[in-house]
């Protein structure tokens, strides 16, 4: 399976997500910023990230610097600007189902 970076500043939801992907057969490695996310997301070929990490503006910064080399999934409360170079957005709350599909779906175009 694939490895995968998890950007999320709720630790409990960051460890949720963790467990669910684990299940999945991924290894993940996890952020709680997006300071934290640059150091980690090399050799990631998906970034599954909120919008808000804790602030807008860091995901916003995270998005546009790892665009093009990583596929990014959006999850997140927020809206989302149709400008941003994202693969997919997902709106939170989102059933772990759909979550993993989206992850199968771009983990197999990036191989």
């Amino acid at each position: 399976m694939a490895r995968i970076l998890v950007v999320e500043d709720d630790a409990i939801q960051l460890e949720m997500r963790k467990q669910i992907l684990e299940n999945a057969g991924h290894e993940v490695v996890t952020a709680q910023n997006a300071s934290e996310a640059l150091e980690r997301w090399r050799e990631c070929p998906v970034v599954v990230t909120d919008l808000r990490i804790p602030e807008p503006e860091d995901g916003l910064r995270l998005i546009q610097t790892i665009a093009g080399a990583a596929r990014i999934i959006v999850l997140s409360g927020g809206e989302l600007d149709p400008a941003l170079p994202v693969d997919e957005f997902l709106t939170k709350p989102c059933p772990s189902k759909r979550l993993l599909a989206s992850i199968e779906r771009w983990t197999s175009e990036s191989k």
